[in-house]
This record gives C-alpha cells, sequence and structure tokens, in this order.
C-alpha cells in the first residue's frame, strides 16, 4: 500500500506544471557604459537601459523617487518612454552587442551604433541614448 501512494505522489510531483519563471535578457555596448535589460513577467515586458558616463542632464523620475534618477530610460512593451527611478544598475551584464547590432526581447527591438544605443517597442515608442544626448520618442 505505502510503495502505490509513494508511486501515485511521484505521479503527481511529475504532472504538476512547472511554475512560471520570469525571463531577463540583457546586452552591453563595447564600452560597457550603456547597458540595457528586458524583463518579461508573465507577458508584462518592460526594458530599462542605464547609462554610466554622460554630458547631459537627465529627466526626473518623479518627486516621489528617492533614489537614483537621470541616467535610465525605461519603457513597457507598447508605452512611451520614462526615467527609471532606481537603487541598483543593469550596466555590464549580459553579452557585448558590436556596433551595427541589433538586439531583440519580446516587443524590444534596439540597435547599437558608435553613435549610440537606439530602441524601441512595438508600438514604435522608444530612445537613442549616448554619452552626448538622449532622445525620446
Amino acid at each position: 500500500m505505502l510503495t502505490r501512494l509513494s508511486a501515485l505522489a511521484a505521479l503527481t510531483l511529475a504532472l504538476a506544471p512547472a511554475p512560471r519563471q520570469d525571463a531577463l535578457y540583457s546586452f552591453q555596448t563595447p564600452t560597457g557604459n550603456i547597458g540595457c535589460m528586458a524583463d518579461d513577467e508573465g507577458g508584462r515586458w518592460s526594458l530599462r537601459c542605464d547609462i554610466a558616463t554622460h554630458d547631459w542632464a537627465g529627466g526626473s523620475a518623479g518627486r516621489d523617487c528617492d533614489l537614483d534618477q537621470g541616467d535610465a530610460l525605461g519603457m513597457t512593451g507598447g508605452g512611451r518612454t520614462y526615467w527609471v527611478c532606481h537603487g541598483d544598475t543593469v550596466l555590464r551584464q549580459g553579452a557585448v552587442l558590436g556596433y551595427g547590432s541589433s538586439w531583440r526581447a519580446g516587443p524590444f527591438t534596439c540597435i547599437s551604433a558608435r553613435a549610440g544605443v537606439t530602441c524601441r517597442n512595438r508600438a514604435a515608442h522608444g530612445f537613442t541614448l549616448s554619452r552626448a544626448s538622449y532622445r525620446v520618442f
């Protein structure tokens, strides 16, 4: 009887669905100055790109932000770009994306160039981020 119960328990565990795991996808530029990470939280995609050194003043992530801001841009799979309030970094993570190469994760496409990184989502919202400047579209 105990052997049957053990076998039934093992079969039940084997047939149980695996827990869902969120997926992270990242890259960095050849200089390491810009790093981006896409996150798929159960189909709710977001993208964030950080820049270490820049010659411009970044925007505000809002009055409620008491962490770092003005050096990281983010967006959702279909939303507009926003300034990220953060206490961490996505710099120097993932593979190096060579100049002239593109990267895709979920609804996002990014292109690395000597002049910076340009990322857009499926709604054609996005940004260009470089040491010299940034542009949101």
